[in-house]
């Protein structure tokens, strides 16, 4: 069974929210795939957050035109999301820091440039989230800040207005209140 890009950038999300404490919501912009942009918030505490998917276990990252990184050196957390390696029935979300990425994708991208010196900026540098043998640049999740295996399943589908809109009245109360939004708990109830 393959695992949909949507469903792994709910897993992502699943795993920020339930597993490490953030309350999260979806940015949206002009370019923006729903989920790949995220603001999570933890406390008085806000990140932005890139969330990258694979369904290979190998993340891509490309260059703008004068040769930069896009995307990760704008925000604090990029959140990993694939298949998990030996359960096709659970997703692994990895958490790294975007200098540990960018230092990882430089030394990828210069063996790159060794072989090939006129690689345009368009063409993805790939890194393996796994060791690989042969490959010099591979065993990228032993470079992550945390790891989170969830069984696809429990992780329910996102695109449900309810859920955001759960999520902002529990960090508006928490952050009146002055308490950890992990503290806060929503109960509605309609009277007939």
């Amino acid at each position: 069974m393959r695992i949909t890009k949507i469903r792994l950038r709910e897993c992502a999300r699943a795993a920020l929210e339930q597993r490490r404490g953030y309350s999260v919501a979806v940015e949206k912009g002009q370019g923006f795939v729903p989920g790949v942009r995220l603001t999570a918030h933890k406390g008085a505490k806000e990140i932005k957050v890139a969330v990258r998917t694979s369904s290979d276990r190998e993340i891509g990252l490309t260059r703008d035109r004068k040769g930069n990184w896009r995307t990760i050196p704008k925000v604090a957390m990029v959140v990993v999301a694939v298949p998990a390696i030996d359960d096709p029935a659970s997703v692994e979300v990895f958490g790294f820091d975007p200098k540990v990425l960018k230092r990882e994708f430089d030394a990828a991208l210069a063996a790159q440039l060794k072989r090939y010196p006129d690689l345009p900026h368009k063409v993805p540098i790939f890194v393996s989230l796994d060791k690989v043998s042969g490959k010099a640049k591979s065993g990228l999740k032993t470079k992550s800040e945390w790891r989170e295996v969830l069984l696809l399943n429990s992780v329910g589908p996102r695109g449900d207005a309810t859920v955001g809109f759960i999520e902002r009245v529990k960090r508006e109360f928490a952050e009146l209140t002055g308490v950890d939004v992990s503290k806060v708990t929503v109960d509605f109830h309609i009277n007939a």
